[in-house]
C-alpha cells in the first residue's frame, strides 16, 4: 500500500538551494526534501529534554525565590496585603510551570526510526552519485 504524499510549499530562494542539490546528487528534489525534513525530526527528542531541564531549573529557582520570600516575611513579621499576593503569584507561575511540563514531556516514539529503517530494508536499493 502506498503512503500518502505530504506536501508543502517552499520559498522560492530554498527550493533553488535544494533543486541545486538534488542535481548534484542525481535525485528528486522530494528525496533531498524528505531527507532533510527527517533528519530534523530526529533532533526533536533532544530539543524537548533541553526544553524539559530548563523548565526543570526555572521551576527549582521559583521554589528558591518563594522559601526565600516567605523566610524574609516571616523574619521581618511583613504579613500585608503585598506579601500574600507576591506569595500567591509566584504559587501561580509554579503551578503553571508544573503544567507545562508535564504536558511537554518527553514520550519515546520509534516512529521515524521505523519508516527509515522500512525504506532501507526495500529490495532495491540505488546509491546516490556523489
Amino acid at each position: 500500500m502506498r503512503h500518502p504524499a505530504i506536501m508543502f510549499r517552499l520559498p522560492p530562494q530554498v527550493l533553488g538551494n535544494v533543486a541545486a542539490l538534488a542535481g548534484r546528487l542525481d535525485t528528486s528534489v522530494n528525496m533531498v526534501a524528505k531527507l532533510i525534513v527527517t533528519r530534523e525530526i530526529m533532533h526533536i527528542p533532544v530539543m524537548l529534554e533541553e526544553h524539559d531541564r530548563q523548565l526543570a531549573n526555572m521551576h527549582q529557582f521559583l521554589r528558591e525565590l518563594a522559601f526565600w520570600n516567605e523566610e524574609f516575611l516571616n523574619e521581618y513579621g511583613r504579613k500585608g496585603v503585598a506579601a500574600e499576593a507576591i506569595t500567591e503569584k509566584l504559587d501561580e507561575v509554579t503551578a503553571a510551570l508544573d503544567a507545562i511540563r508535564d504536558a511537554a514531556f518527553v514520550r519515546p516514539s520509534t516512529y521515524i526510526a521505523d519508516l527509515i529503517r522500512n525504506h532501507d530494508e526495500r529490495p532495491v536499493q540505488k546509491s546516490l552519485r556523489v
